[in-house]
């Protein structure tokens, strides 16, 4: 469970990411949406710990597990940096088989694309027994068919688990394939915040954009 309240995060002078009161519950799955600068990975940050706020509370209930836009690669092999932290010794065939990963498992990091680091990024967390995912645009750079193939993963997870998941997206149809709930940013602030059937007919401005990118 994710509990915000009274949250306030200043970046600049001329910005602040603002949450006044927000509950993501048990095995709840929600899609963070908005444009470039709207506070999406602050937000992130804020509940992963990685950053403290400057007023309000936040609380975390469970074993987190966070990946940035960006995760550490390590050196080695694609294998070495999805098991590396992995302290259970678990068979990590099934999850390098659901990632698309078996046939790249010994390449190096320097060697693969964009998408297939991003992959490999997503098994290391998904090997892990976490009861709350935070996944900064997890699948950006994923194309179409395998994007689809990799949200089904992530929400597997989450649903065997019971994991809350709180999860960045500029792509709707990431968003209505995996969550449950859609939180929108618009400047700092929560402009929406329901049901993800709600982005059907969105009521604020970025809403209507955002699901004319699904829709046209």
């Amino acid at each position: 469970m994710i509990v915000i309240r009274n949250l306030v995060k200043r970046l600049s002078p001329d910005f602040s990411l603002v949450v006044d009161d927000l509950t993501i519950k048990d095995g709840e799955k929600v899609a963070l949406v908005g444009v470039n600068g709207s506070g999406k990975s602050t937000l992130l940050r804020l509940v992963a710990g990685v950053l403290k706020p400057d007023e309000g509370e936040i609380a975390v209930t469970g074993k987190i597990g966070y990946s940035p836009q960006s995760p550490y690669a390590f050196r080695g092999t694609a294998l070495f940096n999805v098991t590396v932290v992995d302290k259970t010794k678990k068979d990590p065939g099934a999850i390098l088989e659901a990632c698309e990963l078996t046939a790249l498992r010994d390449k190096k990091m320097t060697a693969l694309s964009g998408g297939e680091r991003q992959r490999v990024f997503l098994a290391r967390l998904l090997l892990g027994d976490y009861s709350v995912l935070l996944l900064d645009e997890p699948l950006s750079a994923a194309d179409i068919e395998t994007g689809s193939r990799l949200s089904a993963v992530i929400k597997e997870y989450a649903e065997q688990k019971n994991a809350t998941l709180l999860f960045s997206t500029h792509l709707p149809r990431q968003a209505f394939d995996i969550a449950d709930k859609v939180l929108l940013l618009d400047a700092g602030r929560v402009a929406e915040y329901g049901d993800v059937k709600r982005l059907s007919a969105p009521e604020s401005a970025f809403g209507k954009l955002f699901l004319s990118q699904f829709t046209s």
